[in-house]
């Protein structure tokens, strides 16, 4: 009895460390996250601010006005149906917290409710990355995944202070759904079923990555059946899973059916049927026979499946998931070719963001399949995929930190067994007593902290920045007003019925904060309309004028975050560490084809004593090219003066204004 007793409290004392590491933890991750406040209360990042307006629209005209909003502010002059372009998820979360809390009478804004929900939703991945690594192994690696998640710097990004966007909803999802999936496997398999379906649909919803669990899980099944580890509880799961989620795509306005049933949902409904397959071999006594009947029908149903992808009855992948799938068709994709986020990963950045563990993953996957059961193939596929997509996309590097985090927390839970095995070999009672506890648990500290100290300080260091639009767009550690002056003074100045030209960079903030119509914007739906702008920035004023007008412009903004070099008469370098416009005329000009020779060209300039050879607007195409004439202007004569380069001034494009750095321009167009 006594023995007994000592043991519950035992299990009770670890119960509290536990829990109270995880929620140390927790309030690790929320204090991360909050550290950009103390340069103001500002939305995040471009795409925030959609998600906002989306809410607002939301909670001015109610839930179901949303499947019939068209939006003439955006994509002008033709307008944009936003429940078709948009995916209602983050709006709906942000409009249905603040309309809960309105009614318990709490009475925070919209406003601050899209800020702050990042946090929250951060706090709650961290703990449900615990919850998948307990899962998958024991507490110790769920805290060692809540631990990375709290600290990664691509999840820090992506759920702080202010980035109301598809990460801080489509995560929750995606953990859930693999939670849920994998307790349906061990008990109560409809219940949980159900429960993972609805996260999995709710992930869609929010965010376009839910096609990678949903695919990852039916791969799952599939190798299941193949290795011969199938069971009926995962038949039932994936049915009920799929199901709610098809469903949920065929009547969610931006999907529709042709989402619902295409070449990215024809392996989860491969695998469906295989399992069904499967189930219905379970009346073949024998085992050997039923198995390789299983294996040859399973053979003969992706090899048809694959036949019909390849006669394109389903439809074509494109565009980025076709880039996703085949990293070499990137080159043909303009639009992934020059979104930031949609660059690939390099192995430097793994290394960056998770040093040691990154050593320790790969042995954990040499583990997982040695053992080989269920959980360990879940665990080495979660992870190979994880990382393939984050190869292929930068933003999706938050995929990889609990893959990352359980592999490295499996391999150090096998080699602290083993060191404990041998221990146990060469000791007796005693001695092995005060061994395990002097030497075992002063290991795994020690490499734990060897691992986490370079991590932490690295991620935190990057966590502490302001807005960017505090920073103008820059990502630096300091306010710099431009761009608020910017569209502050638009939407004080401007005429209501303004359109604005600019690149589609800043066709968010334009059209939310300045409350102005654009004519592109961050969602680069119109790929047609993006290359206008381009062709009309990068050649004469006839041409940008032609372009312009057909789209109704009435103003041109432009950004360059100049350095200046000189006062009298003032000259300013574009620095290209960060992206204004001079630098991102060369994703213009692979928008339209152009050669980047025929406007950029090296030429030597002495900067503190040092010739270097520095990128600036010197080719023959330069001089009359609008976009360069309209970011130049205030420098022509340093420009020529200094450096003998001729940029010719704007003749159609009147300066109205010009931020306190120069650095955001307002231009309005006197059509002749």
């Amino acid at each position: 009895m006594e023995l007994k007793v000592r043991e519950a409290l035992a299990t009770r004392k670890l119960d509290i460390a536990v829990y109270g590491a995880l929620a140390a933890i927790t309030i690790l991750a929320v204090a991360i996250r909050l550290l950009p406040m103390k340069w103001g209360i500002y939305l995040d990042e471009f795409d925030p601010y959609i998600q906002y307006k989306g809410a607002m629209y939301v909670v001015e005209n109610g839930f179901n006005a949303w499947y019939s909003w068209f939006d003439p502010t955006r994509w002008a002059p033709w307008g944009a149906y936003q429940y078709q372009e948009g995916l209602l998820g983050v709006p709906f979360t942000g409009a249905a917290i603040y309309l809960f809390l309105q009614a318990i009478g709490i009475g925070v804004s919209l406003y601050n409710v899209a800020v702050f929900f990042p946090v929250f939703a951060g706090a709650l991945i961290v703990i449900l990355a615990f919850f998948l690594g307990k899962e998958l192994v024991n507490r110790g690696v769920g805290l060692l995944s809540a631990f990375i998640m709290a600290i990664d710097p691509t999840s820090v990004q992506r759920t702080a202070l202010g980035f109301f966007d598809t990460e801080s909803v489509g995560m929750l999802g995606f953990f859930l759904s693999l939670i849920f999936f994998l307790k349906a496997q061990k008990g109560r398999t409809i219940p949980y079923s159900i429960i993972s379906g609805l996260s999995l649909a709710y992930m869609a919803l929010a965010w376009r990555v839910f096609l990678y669990p949903m695919n990852f899980i039916a791969l799952f099944a599939i190798v299941m059946v193949l290795i011969g580890k199938w069971s009926k509880q995962l038949t039932t799961s994936i049915s009920i899973i799929f199901s709610i989620t098809l469903f949920t795509l065929a009547v969610t306005p931006s999907y529709g059916i042709s989402l619902a049933i295409s070449p990215y949902t024809i392996v989860p409904i491969a695998a469906f049927a295989i399992c069904l397959v499967r189930s219905m071999t379970e009346t073949i006594e024998d085992q050997r026979r039923r198995q390789l009947i299983s294996l040859y029908i399973v053979i003969g149903l992706v090899v048809a499946f694959g036949a019909l992808m390849l006669t394109g009855i389903f439809g074509d992948i494109s565009g980025k998931f076709l880039a996703l799938i085949n990293p070499f068709s990137r080159a043909e994709i303009r639009s992934v070719g020059t979104v930031g986020e949609q660059f690939p990963s390099i192995w430097s950045h793994f290394f960056y963001y998770y040093h040691l563990l990154v050593i320790l993953a790969p042995l954990g996957v040499y583990y997982a399949i040695k053992r080989g059961k269920r959980v360990d193939i879940f665990i080495v596929l979660l992870a190979l995929t994880a990382l393939y997509g984050a190869g292929s996309y930068v933003r999706l590097l938050i995929l990889v930190a609990p893959t990352i985090s359980i592999l490295a927390g499996y391999a150090l839970v096998r080699l602290m067994s083993s060191v404990s095995t041998v221990i146990r070999q060469q000791a007796d009672r005693k001695v092995r007593a005060g061994l395990l506890s002097k030497y075992y648990g002063a290991f795994v500290i020690a490499i734990v902290v060897i691992a986490m100290i370079p991590v932490a300080y690295t991620n935190l260091r990057g966590a502490d920045r302001p807005a960017m639009i505090v920073s103008s767009s820059t990502g630096v550690q300091a306010s710099i007003p431009d761009w608020m002056e910017a569209l502050a003074w638009m939407r004080d100045n401007l005429p209501p019925d303004s359109v604005i030209g600019t690149w589609w960079d800043y066709g968010y903030w334009i059209n939310v904060m300045a409350n102005l119509s654009v004519v592109d914007d961050n969602s680069t739906t119109n790929g047609t309309q993006i290359q206008l702008v381009a062709e009309a920035f990068l050649n004469n004023e006839t041409i940008s004028l032609r372009n312009f007008k057909m789209l109704n412009v009435t103003h041109v903004v432009v950004f360059e975050p100049f350095q200046p070099i000189m006062q009298s008469p003032p000259l300013a370098l574009p620095p290209w560490q960060i992206l204004g416009d001079f630098e991102k005329s060369t994703a213009m000009m692979v928008w339209v084809g152009y050669n980047s020779s025929e406007y950029i060209q090296s030429i030597p300039i002495n900067l503190g004593g040092q010739i270097l050879n520095y990128p600036l607007p010197a080719g023959p195409k330069a001089a009359d090219a609008t976009l360069y004439k309209l970011l130049f202007y205030p420098y022509i004569s340093g420009y020529q003066h200094y450096l003998n380069i001729t940029i010719n001034p704007p003749q159609n494009y009147q300066l109205i204004f010009s931020s306190s750095d120069a650095w955001v321009l307002v231009y309005k167009i006197n059509y002749p």
